[in-house]
Formats: C-alpha cells, structure tokens, sequence
C-alpha cells in the first residue's frame, strides 16, 4: 500500500518534469523566471497524491528519492503555497522536508520552508535552522528567514540586522529590501537597536525604506 502511494506521487512528479521540459526545452529550473508553474494543467491531480502521502505515510519511511521530488514540487508551487501550507500540518514531515530542502539548490522552496517555520510546530532543532536559511546567498531566502526569525529565535535578530544592513552584494533595489527586512524584524521584538536603524532609513532615503521608516516610528509614538 505505501509503496502505491509513494510511487503514485513520483509518477506525478515525473509528470511535471516531462511538462516542464517540452515547453520549455533545455532550460533549467534556475532559468526560468516569474510565474510559468501556474500554467500546468494537473496541479489538482498532483496536490491530492502529495497530501495521500502525508497522510498515509510515515515520514521515516521515505527515501531521499522522494523526498527531491517533494521538495521539488513545493518549489514548483511557490505562487499558490498550498503544499507547504499542508506540510505545515504534519511536523514529522515537516521536519523531515525542511531539511532536505536547506540542503539543496531549491531556493523556491527554501524561503518557503523559513517563512513557514513559524507555523509548525517542529523541533528546536529544526527551529533553529531559521539562522541558517538567514545565512542563505539567495536573498530572498535569507530576507524571509529575518523576518521570520522574530517568531523563533528573537534573541538573534539584533545579531543579523548589521550583516543585512550593509551588506552590499545585491542590487540596490534588492539591498533596500534587505534594509525593510531589519526594520521590521526590529520592530517586531521591541529592539533599542531600532532608533538609530531609523535613523539610517531617513539617511538613506529611498522610497520604500522611507516609508517603513516613517511607518514604524508613527506607530511608537
């Protein structure tokens, strides 16, 4: 029976993966930009055979085969979220994926994994794996590791916001980003640190930032 429902899941994958390439021939996932998932037609078919497996299986019975191809399709899936949203809800399998992600390329799904860790109730250990996706190259991933960060591991964020703040290996549209990211996550655990962060914000002066700026000290006084 298990074995049905794993190899079920792995047929639907491979499904993807056939999609994937006859539309778009000789591209690579990291290639691909925007929103081209949307556009597979078996979605449905593939979040019920996805979800079978989390219920039906034990997540120490999988194999590393199976566990690529999950966290391959929450990557694919990034738009609508809905597989990690249903991972979220089975912490072993949670766990067990969040891992397997953090040591992959899968940005798509890693920044998943770190905003949705929060919501789950896992390990500490794996909790504090929120440093790790905070450490992350992709800047996406390590901007919704910060701002999650707050929620698990509050004594770290004033640690961070130094590194985020001026680190300058992005573009600058990408490093304001990076400097909202410290503003809220500042925010969000009440730090002394945050005046002279706001500070920096009016300094620096670009749109977005300025608002958040403006936004946060509104809401202290």
């Amino acid at each position: 029976m298990t074995k049905g429902i794993r190899e079920h899941l792995l047929e639907q994958a491979i499904k993807f993966h056939q999609w994937q390439e006859d539309t778009y021939p000789g591209k690579a996932t990291w290639e691909l930009y925007g929103v081209w998932e949307v556009d597979y037609p078996y979605w449905n078919d593939t979040y019920r055979a996805f979800c079978h497996v989390l219920t039906q299986m034990d997540a120490e019975t999988a194999d590393s085969i199976l566990l690529d191809e999950m966290v391959y399709l929450i990557a694919r899936d990034n738009e609508a979220e809905g597989f990690i949203q249903e991972t979220t809800s089975h912490p072993q399998w949670f766990e067990c994926l969040c891992r397997k992600a953090a040591a992959s390329n899968e940005s798509e799904a890693k920044w998943q994994f770190a905003a949705y860790l929060p919501e789950c109730p896992c390990s500490q250990e794996v909790k504090d794996m929120i440093l790790d996706f905070a450490k992350d190259p992709n800047e996406y991933v390590s901007r919704r590791a910060l701002l999650a960060m707050p929620a698990l591991r509050p004594d770290c964020v004033e640690q961070f916001a130094p590194l985020f703040w001026e680190r300058n290996c992005y573009s600058l549209e990408l490093q304001e980003y990076q400097r909202i990211a410290v503003l809220v996550s500042l925010d969000a655990i009440h730090s002394g640190l945050l005046p002279q962060y706001l500070e920096q914000a009016k300094q620096d002066g670009r749109r977005y930032l300025l608002e958040h700026a403006e936004r946060i000290e509104g809401g202290l006084l």
